[in-house]
């Protein structure tokens, strides 16, 4: 077999978003390596990651390799990637057909060989299909971790289970992935960490997660959080600077990740943080709960407001959002719909400056110590924020999810009916709404605007979406039918 450096890369922004999203995921695998920067390739065994592998690296020399793309590790395998990798460099074998205890033999080979650090990663949970998690098979925690969180819900399930442990006992599972690393100057290094990867996710933009597992415990103890392309490397910076920011400025303050590092990986920047337990405010969710949770998370955002200053600062980034609505989505409003956010705008110049989550929905909030709520991805925060903006945007997707409003694409009609006490998902609105108000001294008055600016700040994330989607401008057509211009023109229809 003769070595196939890799060509040129293109650029992974050539592609239009599905393609491009497919290609990425396909080589997820590239954030369990230690390497920090883009790695320098030669590709072994050419296959379904070879071209998206192209998208993300360097071609390599024979000796110059950072990584190796290959097979399952034959001797003559096995040789190839000693000769073509550089001190340091790692191994990744990869096989699509069942073999009887596959992974044992190739781990016993490539430690034979002299490679460091192997370990077996399983991508699942259906083996035709791009892979939602990448499970480290020697981790008993992350395995108990992964089947906790997918239980079964028949007896076919609990078959299937059964069948899955019996194909992972027995090395018989496929596809699979072994990665190993060439020692520097002989030495083995520390142990190997094995952290669980979840890649799933409709668009290139979705963060790729890492979970770390201490032994003994089946929930993770730290959270890796790394951008897939460089337009997400924006958020994930956001939330370094925001985490690390709040742990130094509001120490005490409940309901946060704690930062722990920026790192980087292959080319692509990354926050560590430490995981926070509990359990999805979504799972509990119902018309029965809502008033009561909505008043845990109003609670959480009052804390996390707390003293805030004159919102001089604040005026930049609201006049910085103003501005970018009126260029992508002037030309679809009139100019009395855009009079109004100007007058919504000034309406609120000098209101507290308050930490703004900016995207506090269900999916984001989990239940933790003593059913407490905390806040997770805070890529898009704003330290600088608007009061209320957070629990507008709460109130709303809860209202959503319980309709099945966006699911239906009836989000503009279920917050007309939020817009409105006396119905009962809007009679908890209110109420929380004035709560909110009390607590930070704002007048009551002001809530109209608030709820303007909030979604006309969403607006931003529609326009990335549909960028991103037309590889391009979106057209006007597009711009108009976006969800979070529904809601806002709903409320200038008030």
């Amino acid at each position: 077999m003769t070595e196939r450096p890799l060509d040129a890369r293109p650029g992974d922004s050539e592609l239009l978003e599905p393609e491009r999203n497919e290609q990425l995921r396909r080589v997820d695998w590239r954030f369990l390596l230690h390497r920090q920067e883009p790695p320098r390739v030669i590709d072994l065994a050419p296959g379904p990651d070879s071209e998206a592998l192209r998208l993300v690296s360097e071609p390599a020399g024979p000796g110059e390799a950072d990584l190796v793309l290959a097979g399952f590790p034959s001797r003559a395998m096995v040789r190839l990637a000693i000769d073509a990798l550089a001190p340091g460099g790692e191994v990744v074998c990869r096989w699509w057909v069942p073999r009887v205890a596959s992974p044992q033999r190739a781990t016993r080979r490539l430690r034979r060989a002299g490679f460091v650090g192997v370990r077996t990663y399983w991508p699942g949970p259906q083996p035709n299909r791009l892979p939602h998690f990448w499970l480290p098979l020697e981790s008993r925690e992350a395995v108990a971790h992964m089947l906790a969180d997918r239980p079964a819900r028949s007896p076919a399930g609990t078959g299937l289970r059964r069948l899955w442990r019996c194909a992972a006992r027995f090395g018989y599972l496929a596809p699979v992935y072994v990665i190993a690393r060439l020692p520097e100057d002989g030495a083995e290094g520390a142990k190997e960490r094995l952290p669980m990867l979840l890649t799933g996710g409709h668009r290139s933009i979705n963060k790729v997660v890492a979970l770390e597992f201490e032994p003994g415990r089946l929930r993770p103890s730290g959270v890796t959080k790394f951008a897939r392309v460089a337009e997400a490397e924006v958020g994930v910076e956001c939330e370094a600077a925001v985490l690390a920011r709040l742990a130094e400025e509001r120490p005490g303050v409940e309901g946060v990740p704690a930062f722990r590092e920026r790192v980087r990986r292959c080319g692509r920047e990354g926050v560590a943080e430490g995981a926070l337990e509990g359990d999805s405010l979504l799972e509990r969710l119902t018309p029965k709960s809502l008033p009561e949770l909505a008043r845990r998370v109003t609670d959480l955002l009052i804390d996390l407001a707390g003293d805030g200053a004159e919102g001089t600062n604040q005026r930049t980034t609201l006049e910085e959002h103003l501005r970018f609505f009126e260029e992508r989505f002037g030309p679809v409003l009139d100019e009395d719909q855009l009079a109004s956010l100007r007058a919504a705008s000034a309406a609120v110049a000098g209101l507290p400056v308050v930490w703004e989550h900016r995207d506090c929905s269900p999916w984001n909030v989990i239940l933790a110590n003593r059913d407490r709520p905390a806040l997770l991805d805070w890529e898009s925060a704003e330290p600088q924020g608007l009061p209320g903006l957070d629990l507008v945007y709460f109130l709303a997707n809860a209202a959503f999810v319980l309709d099945k409003a966006l699911e239906k694409g009836t989000t503009r009609d279920a917050y007309r009916r939020l817009l409105d006490p006396s119905t009962p998902y809007g009679a908890v609105a209110a109420a929380e709404g004035a709560r909110y108000c009390d607590a930070l001294g704002l007048d009551p008055g002001l809530c109209p605007s608030l709820r303007q600016l909030c979604w006309m700040v969403h607006c931003r994330s529609d326009y990335e979406h549909l960028r991103l989607a037309a590889a391009g401008e979106p057209a006007l057509e597009d711009l108009r039918n976006a969800p979070f211009l529904g809601l806002l023109l709903e409320e200038l229809r008030q």
